[in-house]
């Protein structure tokens, strides 16, 4: 009965240091919400491209930026209309 409980303790210690263990490799992520916001609430923004982590970055979520997400981060995190101009495939002509 004692083997029985201390497997059951040594196996629960396993679960629980694995699962803390991949928590800690899990990449954070520096996307910034209010950043995509500005984007999104632009008139001018393509509606299909609204709430897309894509319009800043290259891949999925925040990491590494392309070059629109450069040039935003260049114009003090403002739409601009160089950066509409610039990158017409982002914005929708009125």
């Amino acid at each position: 009965m004692r083997r029985r409980i201390k497997l059951a303790v040594s196996s629960s210690f396993v679960v629980a240091f694995a699962l803390a263990k991949s928590a800690l490799l899990v990449p954070s992520v520096a996307a910034k919400p209010a950043f995509m916001d500005r984007y999104d609430r632009d008139e001018f923004s393509r509606p299909e491209l609204r709430h897309d982590c894509t319009v800043c970055h290259v891949g999925r979520g925040g990491g590494e930026r392309n070059d629109f997400g450069e040039a935003f981060e260049d114009a003090g995190y403002r739409i601009t209309p160089r950066l509409r101009e610039k990158f017409p495939e982002l914005f929708v002509k009125r």
